[in-house]
């Protein structure tokens, strides 16, 4: 089981260690309105894929308990930003990040259930 999830887990610590970092220490990307949203969505939409896949074969409750957690996760870490230098909490890099954790985990879901169809 601990197996199964140490992607997940792995992933999870990357997104923490990244957004403690100061605003002054990320790249400056293109100056594009609402880019940051996708980046949110990017690093969630990996974790909820990496999810998924450790929940093979388990039922919805699990996987509602899950997205949960997950979008805990999100909230603190938006949260948490508010006291890092040059970062800030804001409510609809919550929604990206939970938006993108539900696509990587429906991703997820629906190549497990692909591999199942043909096996």
């Amino acid at each position: 089981m601990a197996r199964r999830w140490a992607p997940s887990v792995i992933w999870g610590a990357v997104i923490l260690i990244l957004t403690s970092l100061p605003g002054s220490a990320l790249p400056h990307g293109p100056d594009i309105p609402g880019v940051d949203k996708v980046v949110h969505g990017g690093l969630y939409g990996m974790l909820g894929f990496l999810a998924g896949r450790a929940l093979t074969g388990e039922r919805v409750t699990v996987w509602m308990r899950t997205a949960i957690v997950i979008a805990g996760l999100a909230a603190v870490d938006e949260w948490h930003q508010k006291w890092i230098p040059g970062r800030s909490a804001d409510a609809f890099d919550w929604v990206a990040d939970v938006a993108g954790a539900t696509l990587g985990a429906s991703l997820s879901r629906s190549a497990q259930l692909r591999r199942e169809t043909r096996s």
